[in-house]
């Protein structure tokens, strides 16, 4: 047994051990702590020279202007998204971190030319900042039909084919440009045979349209621009028996007859012969509208249909235009080049057009230059 003595002493050796052992444990936990508030630091500085650098350039990829369009009501998360979308920024979550901790203007819902991988503080300074509406070009290529035109629509518009073509066609928006362009529009009101009334009027051009743009307002301006060429060669047409209606009629089978400006105004003059002859056209571009769809090469079958578009088995122009003819079909309708050639054949591989007065030399050109099996239904 131990005496009173050596228990104090025991006692005292295991409170040092004790003392000893909390002063090792407190010296590794103030270690830890150290080595976490170093790392929060150095975290804290790196985040910091990171926003620095975020702030200043944005992002580290190739510059490049790109048009973004933030909606009226976008949270943050949406517009960091967008702009993470068009690579104007490159991380989301650090955009949002940004609009949270910088005093900043409230965003401004509109249309905006930004460049790529821009800084922040550019970014915002810009969105802060209603800009003008930005453009973009929308081509509508010489010879596209009301259908194609529906579908550059609904491409551009994020807006099916089907929804496009209902809003060309709608009645009030018909009656509606009537009233605005009379004279250009006369011939397709009430006419019930037409299946698209705007077909030929749409003029193929390249528009600059802005996001404040709609399917109308486009359509008015190709049927603005249609008008300026009717008044641009009202006088030529004085001097013709055709009406506007039919010029563009005339001008929408050229389109896709011949490809140069000479060969347009010779076939021109050719439909011509044909029509004061009491011919039937026999242009395949009819039959291809006739059947609403496009073929190279047409068969027998093919001229049976009943169609008022059908000009294989009708004489005249038909009810209307075939596709929205450009300005140099038009001026070869309004011009014909005088001849006395009533028919004419294309060679598919050159685009060169051969003409032929007689049926009987016409066929030795469809014999030369159009495949057998094709020959018989050549004969324009």
């Amino acid at each position: 047994m131990f005496n009173d003595e050596e228990k104090k002493k025991r006692v005292k050796r295991d409170q040092a051990r004790v003392n000893a052992l909390e002063k090792q444990e407190n010296v590794q936990a103030n270690r830890i702590i150290r080595w976490i508030i170093i790392t929060l630091l150095l975290i804290c500085i790196v985040f910091a020279l990171l926003m620095g650098t975020l702030v200043a350039t944005g992002g580290f990829g190739e510059e490049k202007e790109t048009q973004v369009t933030i909606p009226q009501g976008a949270s943050a998360s949406q517009i960091a998204h967008i702009l993470n979308e068009n690579d104007v920024i490159f991380n989301e979550s650090l955009f949002k971190i940004y609009l949270r901790l910088s005093n900043h203007d409230p965003i401004q819902a509109g249309s905006y030319q930004l460049k790529t991988s821009s800084g922040f503080g550019e970014v915002m300074n810009q969105l802060s900042h209603a800009q003008g509406p930005a453009t973009q070009a929308v081509l509508v290529k010489e010879g596209m039909n009301v259908e194609e035109i529906a579908q550059v629509m609904a491409d551009y518009f994020g807006i099916t084919q089907e929804e496009a073509l209902k809003r060309i066609n709608s009645e009030d928006l018909l009656a509606e440009e009537a009233a605005k362009y009379p004279e250009l529009l006369k011939d397709v009101v009430n006419n019930d045979q037409l299946r698209y009334p705007l077909e030929g009027y749409l003029f193929p051009a390249t528009y600059e349209l802005t996001q404040s743009d709609t399917v109308e307002s486009f359509v008015d301006k190709m049927l603005a621009a249609s008008e300026t060429i009717r008044q641009k060669y009202s006088d030529t047409l004085k001097q013709q028996r055709l009406s506007w209606h039919e010029i563009l009629t005339l001008a929408s089978i050229i389109e896709k007859e011949a490809s140069t400006d000479e060969d347009r105004k010779m076939v021109s003059g050719v439909f011509y012969n044909r029509l004061a002859e009491n011919m039937p056209l026999q242009s395949d571009i009819t039959l291809n509208y006739a059947h609403n769809e496009h073929s190279t090469y047409v068969t027998i079958e093919d001229t049976m249909i009943d169609s008022p578009y059908n000009l294989y088995q009708n004489t005249g122009l038909g009810p209307g235009p075939f596709n929205n003819p450009s300005e140099s079909a038009i001026q070869a309708a309004l011009n014909p080049t005088p001849n006395d050639y009533m028919y004419f054949v294309a060679d598919l591989s050159t685009g060169n057009v051969y003409f032929s007065k007689t049926y009987e030399e016409h066929d030795q050109l469809v014999q030369e230059y159009v495949s057998p099996e094709d020959a018989k239904l050549q004969e324009q």
